[in-house]
């Protein structure tokens, strides 16, 4: 009777996906009076079914680290209210009963989390693009449509003061050439100070080492063992990791609470500005909580000022509350109403500058009264200098 191990595509149907991995069947009669033998064929089938075994879990975790990602993506905004077993259906992992994880399987598999790490990267703020400060400066000063208006009539006041052999004015460009450097100064050290922000936020992740809970596959039969305490970096994190906190510890990623003792308080002083401790259960929120006032939730770069807590992680670098905040710092600031109005009447002014010294210039060439070329450079000056508004000085 022949043997035949097969292996399944357990991501298509089971018909007609058989396909045989090894056939032993012609030396199995010829070995039923020989024990050893016997014995070493079984080795070899236990050995091949444990590598089909091993292939199938790779399929299956790869495709459910993916469908996670998704459905944590998805339903980020939903996690304070989810009941336990549909959280750990979300975030892929596993809790005890009683939400302690301190005996039993709980958390993630070493496997499972060092691929999670390299698909989704390290636990830690993307830094912006940094600009250098004097680049930064010399594009502030010289960028944008009404600085190069009011340089171009600075060179223009310069240059009469060499060409034109009348009166001389030195003291107009000059004080323009002030004033266009002090705004430009004014708008680089807030662009400072935004970077710093930055730069503070990134600081926010302590480097104290966290405890988690994560098990391994045992070697034997397949069998998995008792999940165990291990000390990881911060930046090692991912979603679904059961973690250890304590009073005076440093949240390192966005979690939810599933189990907490001596009247838990968190310092959200980082996020919202207020001083006051808040308290922190391990109770699901009502559907519609906001996640900014969910007591069951703790976020990146808060501190915890009383009491310890098992949570779980749920979101991580700049998936993270934080990492949303410094996102926005990074991206372009959103232009205000009056922005939006000053910039469209400098270009309206930028147009009609333009034209009037275009008309000037042509009136000058085609008067009947001849003119010499530094008479005619001083009045289209004259009538580009007058387009622009004190106010806009």
């Amino acid at each position: 009777m022949a043997l035949e191990l097969t292996e399944i595509d357990l991501g298509q149907p089971v018909r007609g996906r058989r396909r045989p991995l090894l056939d032993v069947g012609h030396e199995l009669p010829a070995a039923v009076g020989d024990d050893g033998g016997r014995h070493h064929q079984r080795c070899e089938i236990a050995a091949e079914a444990e590598r089909v075994r091993q292939r199938h879990t790779m399929r299956r975790l790869h495709y459910a680290t993916d469908k996670m990602f998704a459905m944590t993506s998805g339903r980020k905004g939903e996690v304070q209210s989810l009941p336990m077993d549909e959280l750990a259906s979300v975030v892929g992992s596993s809790f005890t009963s009683d939400g302690k994880c301190s005996f039993g399987r709980a958390g993630l598999e070493e496997e499972a989390a060092a691929r999670r790490l390299q698909a989704w990267g390290p636990n830690r703020i993307t830094p912006p693009k940094k600009e250098g400060k004097c680049v930064k400066l010399r594009r502030i000063v010289f960028g944008g449509m009404l600085n190069m208006l009011l340089w171009f009539c600075v060179a223009s006041e310069l240059l009469l003061l060499f060409i034109f052999p009348g009166e001389k004015d030195a003291l107009t460009p000059l004080i323009l050439a002030v004033v266009i450097v002090a705004t430009a100064v004014l708008q680089w050290l807030t662009e400072l100070r935004a970077e710093s922000s930055m730069e503070e936020l990134r600081r926010l992740q302590g480097n104290e080492r966290v405890r988690v809970a994560r098990y391994r596959r045992s070697a034997h039969c397949g069998e998995e063992d008792p999940a165990r305490v291990v000390e990881v970096a911060p930046g090692d994190l991912v979603t679904g990791d059961v973690i250890f906190l304590e009073a005076g510890q440093r949240v390192p990623a966005d979690v939810r609470i599933i189990h907490c003792i001596g009247g838990m308080e968190v310092d959200n002083s980082t996020l919202t500005g207020e001083s006051m401790p808040e308290p922190r259960v391990a109770s699901d929120e009502p559907e519609g909580t906001q996640l900014t006032e969910a007591k069951n939730l703790a976020f990146f770069g808060t501190t915890v000022l009383r009491g310890a807590a098992t949570c779980v992680v749920h979101s991580t670098g700049d998936r993270t509350f934080l990492g949303e905040i410094a996102a926005s710092m990074k991206g372009p600031r959103p232009r205000s109403s009056l922005e939006i109005q000053v910039s469209h009447f400098v270009h309206l002014i930028s147009m009609l500058a333009v034209l009037v010294t275009s008309l000037v210039l042509i009136a000058n060439l085609v008067s009947p009264r001849s003119r010499k070329w530094y008479e005619i450079f001083e009045n289209c000056t004259t009538a580009l200098f007058t387009q622009v508004p004190e106010g806009l000085l």
